[in-house]
């Protein structure tokens, strides 16, 4: 797993805030990867108090067990007893917001209160339940943070109704998706996606072997490939508990099979990835951290890519035209094709693997 930085704006802000909260125990939810788990470990112990995380964020739940924090990973359970004081990170997916609003609203509890960078949707959060009849107190804001204390949050109850539509792909085998609150092209096919499928529907692709979809959201890709070649073995993983869900519902929708596991790229996988390599590898990979471009996710599966490769397999992946994914393909297989393009994205396939 990688090194993240706990020097975030909102980690600071975070610790800002803890010695009022030493009183009782911690909840805190949706809880981001880049907190400073031992130092938040430490001041609770210190203080004879209990916290416990609820997350979304693979990488998060293993950072925070690895601290010796009671953690819980929503793609295996969800919110049951609260008790104490609730901390409610606000990501950038408002609808996983609302996921986790839902939650709250059904248990009971001391204080909920909501966190998160005021150009992430907290402060325009506050607002809708104001408006909603929730009672919304400001009680700081720094380091382009907020901090809100809410009383019940039973009036906003038509704001956070849980939402998980099915969807269709209509093109090359039609497939019956499942999406859920804060995943990836959560409602939709996204556009990249849809060029990569319609790309690899003319290719003469390899039909058995080992097939890795990695950053899977709502399994799309991987689920249309073993649909079109039944004798792929499918792994379909991704770092949001959401979207292993999603991914799971989709392949039962199709009635079709696979592995779904939790990994953060390549790391979790090190104990699944068949010993001489995958014979197929497919992403339309993320490129944003919040609302910045980050290229550290891409630039970590292009360059471990050809470790889990067999010799001869095939890395296919979507992006961005203006990403600057061609050098990082160069670096790490010496060589590589553009096999579709259209005015926003860009397919692209590598040759390589183990020798």
């Amino acid at each position: 797993m990688p090194n993240l930085s706990s020097s975030s704006p909102l980690n600071q802000f975070l610790f800002r805030q803890l010695a009022n909260w030493l009183d009782q125990p911690l909840n805190l939810l949706a809880a981001p990867a880049d907190l400073n788990w031992q130092e938040l470990a430490t001041t609770f112990t210190t203080a004879q108090q209990s916290i416990q995380v609820w997350t979304s964020d693979w990488r998060s739940f293993q950072l925070a067990q690895a601290a010796g924090i009671q953690s819980y990973f929503t793609a295996e359970q969800a919110p049951t007893q609260l008790a104490g004081r609730s901390l409610v990170f606000w990501p950038k997916a408002k609808e996983e917001g609302y996921w986790w609003l839902k939650q709250l609203a059904q248990l009971p509890h001391n204080q909920v209160l909501l966190i998160g960078e005021t150009n992430g949707g907290v402060k325009a959060l506050a607002k809708q339940l104001l408006t909603a009849g929730v009672q919304v107190n400001k009680l700081d804001s720094a380091r382009r943070c907020a901090l809100y204390s809410v009383n019940s949050l039973t009036p906003a109850k038509h704001l956070i109704s849980e939402n998980t539509p099915h969807h269709q792909w209509s093109g090359p085998n039609e497939l019956t998706l499942i999406s859920q609150p804060g995943v990836f092209s959560h409602g939709r096919v996204d556009d990249g996606s849809a060029l990569l499928l319609e790309t690899l529907a003319k290719q003469p692709l390899v039909s058995s072997g080992n097939l890795l979809d990695l950053g899977c959201g709502c399994g799309l890709l991987g689920a249309w490939l073993i649909k079109q070649h039944p004798k792929l073995q499918l792994t379909a993983c991704d770092v949001s508990g959401f979207a292993l869900n999603a991914t799971r519902a989709t392949l039962k929708a199709n009635q079709l099979q696979g592995k779904v596991l939790a990994a953060d790229i390549f790391s979790g996988l090190e104990a699944e990835a068949p010993p001489q390599g995958y014979d197929l590898i497919v992403s339309n990979p993320p490129f944003h951290t919040g609302k910045a471009t980050d290229y550290e996710l891409a630039s970590r599966l292009i360059s471990q890519a050809p470790k889990y490769l067999r010799k001869g397999g095939e890395l296919w992946l979507v992006a961005n035209r203006f990403l600057p994914y061609p050098d990082l393909l160069q670096q790490a297989f010496g060589n590589f094709i553009i096999a579709a393009e259209n005015g926003k994205f860009r397919v692209y396939k590598a040759i390589g693997g183990k020798g």
